[in-house]
């Protein structure tokens, strides 16, 4: 049976050159380096080394067993450097993927619960956009990500946690701030700030909507984050179809925001990697998320 010290003796005594060499690097005696690789040998039915005047000297077969014996002691070096960043950073720590209108509206009520129930657990929120969250949970580079749902991806657990109406965005002395709820019809010949195609939920329904709409508003500016879409509508630029959550940032800054009546629907999902295996913590963390949607308010 073969045995991980044989493979250790066995490799340093390549990448040194001499059994000398390698009973120095593994802190082992010169003989007991001869015996491991005697018995290696033994338990593999062939020849590593030819010995020739003294010298070691890799067979065909030892050679093509070192390049296997190399292939996967780098795989334990990569665990290795995955332990040591685990231990460095805290086993125990939190990482969050988090698309950025959520990162500053829900997120920080979320993780006030969260850290109330774990006090000193590291937490790691990474701000991202939704293509990049897919890659992120991935390869594992995070544990739970909260941002707008998406079909189903190889490697990724969805789950749905609310939907929420479009609702439209004026600067307050705008003539659609008078009205308690704004419609499709009322869009006509407006300057319209929109998303960039890389969100794919709330692009395909506006563009619907528009496209239907006689008079189409004139889109001046199109936008990848929510936060900018407001920002834009404080600068003048047009109205705007918006998702909820930043509304109660923006309307300290003069934004007036309205029902949209169209169909136009925003949907938040957690998501996961698919591994069927959720830490503590994370269960912990869905909870507090579940905790703050039910008493949250969009209007302070």
């Amino acid at each position: 049976m073969i045995r991980f010290r044989q493979i250790e003796a066995f490799r340093s005594l390549i990448i040194t050159g001499t059994s000398v060499g390698a009973a120095r690097k593994l802190h082992m005696t010169q003989p007991a380096i001869s015996r491991l690789i005697a018995d290696l040998e033994a338990d593999l039915g062939f020849s590593l080394f030819s010995r020739i005047g003294g010298r070691l000297n890799l067979t065909t077969a030892g050679l093509r067993f070192y390049k296997s014996v190399e292939e996967n002691f780098l795989g334990l070096e990569r665990l290795k450097q995955v332990a040591d960043m685990i231990r460095e950073e805290a086993s125990e720590g939190l990482t969050v993927a988090c698309m950025p209108v959520l990162a500053t509206t829900l997120l920080p009520p979320v993780l006030a619960d969260f850290t109330e129930r774990h006090p000193g657990v590291p937490i790691k929120v990474d701000s991202v956009k939704v293509p990049k969250v897919f890659m992120i949970l991935q390869n594992h580079k995070a544990d739970v990500a909260l941002s707008l749902a998406f079909p189903a991806i190889a490697g990724i657990e969805v789950e749905t946690l609310l939907k929420m109406p479009a609702s439209c965005a004026m600067p307050a002395a705008h003539k659609l701030a008078k009205k308690e709820t704004v419609r499709p019809a009322d869009l006509r010949g407006e300057k319209l700030i929109g998303w960039l195609p890389n969100s794919r939920q709330p692009y395909e329904a506006e563009q619907s909507l528009i496209s239907a709409t006689e008079d189409r508003p004139r889109y001046t500016v199109f936008t990848d984050t929510a936060h900018t879409r407001y920002a834009m509508v404080v600068g003048g630029l047009g109205v705007s179809i918006v998702e909820p959550f930043a509304a109660k940032v923006w309307r300290a800054h003069s934004v007036v925001v309205r029902p949209f009546e169209a169909d136009i629907e925003y949907e938040y999902a957690l998501s996961y990697p698919s591994s069927g295996i959720r830490s503590d913590l994370i269960a912990s963390f869905r909870n507090s998320v579940k905790r703050v949607i039910e008493s949250y308010s969009f209007d302070d």
